[in-house]
């Protein structure tokens, strides 16, 4: 199943530490959009008491291969990854994904989520969606056709509001304009100068 619960960013980690709590989460994975929000989402769930570790490019190979052998057999409940561990993981039963931060395409989301609840066993993809990150969870939604309702939990409720629209389109993958298209752009802007 999936969901999407509007949280302020600063309330994230107190959310993900709650659902875990609450439902008894074991063997969560976690994205991030950084190395650095990896880290650091990872050390503070860790100090408060949830086995939980960081996956990122900048750890070697073995490294990485220690913390999902590790994750298979049990020892951590939770890894927070950047996207790198979104394509090609085989965990036969992950229970839960959560996008702490939102994927930055439609296609990223599809990957991420597709890491729960494999071989017909079920799994909870969980989306955490700011008030800044709203209008790129609206444009995931219309990309993939869903429909989810933006829940509010209880002690959790979201207060901050959305920026204004900044011109153009900000940052979200599949929508600016390539190179070649710019150049393509001031060449008939030039052209129709003349």
């Amino acid at each position: 199943s999936q969901r999407a619960i509007a949280v302020d960013e600063k309330s994230r980690t107190a959310l993900l530490r709650h659902l875990i709590s609450e439902n008894g989460w074991k063997q969560v994975l976690v994205f991030v959009a950084t190395r650095y929000a990896c880290e650091h989402v990872a050390n503070k769930l860790y100090k408060a008491g949830v086995f939980a570790t960081p996956f990122h490019g900048e750890m070697s190979q073995g490294a990485r291969q220690e913390v999902l052998s590790e994750f298979k057999a049990g020892r951590w409940d939770v890894v927070v990854t950047t996207d790198l561990a979104s394509r090609g993981i085989d965990i036969a039963m992950l229970p839960v994904v959560v996008n702490y931060d939102l994927p930055r395409s439609a296609t990223d989301y599809t990957h991420r989520i597709g890491r729960t609840g494999r071989a017909g066993a079920h799994g909870d993809a969980v989306s955490f969606v700011t008030a800044a990150a709203l209008a790129h969870w609206q444009l995931i939604q219309k990309r993939e056709s869903l429909e989810l309702p933006l829940e509010q939990l209880p002690g959790f409720e979201q207060t901050e509001t959305p920026p204004p629209p900044s011109p153009g389109n900000g940052g979200i993958k599949g929508s600016r304009l390539s190179k070649k298209d710019k150049l393509r752009a001031a060449a008939a802007a030039a052209a129709g100068s003349n």
